[in-house]
């Protein structure tokens, strides 16, 4: 389970609320939250207010870790980047491309 839907939908289930108590807690429209379900159309303003709706992190629903109450960290609020690891992987790769290719030309 790591899509932001099935994350959702199953802490909607353990909460016993409904999607739409979920947007209206969340202060997001119902439109916008199926949106974000189906579509995984989301901005980090509106995660972060359904993250605090369900009690969980934003990191949490859009899969970068399994814990849910990760209380004791704190997130930042500004200049969140969500990457997955192979894109971190295949960054790296060409870095380190680019780093052989300089020194090559040395």
């Amino acid at each position: 389970m790591n899509r932001i839907e099935d994350r959702i939908r199953v802490l909607v289930a353990e909460k016993g609320i409904t999607l739409l108590q979920l947007a209206t807690l969340s202060n997001i429209t119902e439109a916008t939250l199926h949106a974000i379900l189906n579509r995984n159309d989301a901005k980090y303003s509106q995660l972060d207010r359904i993250a605090n709706t369900l009690n969980v992190s934003v990191a949490y629903l859009v899969g970068e870790t399994s814990i849910k109450d990760m209380s004791i960290l704190q997130e930042p609020k500004m200049g969140y980047v969500a990457i997955k690891a192979d894109e971190v992987i295949e960054m790296q790769k060409t870095i380190i491309e680019l780093q052989s290719k300089l020194l090559e030309n040395k």
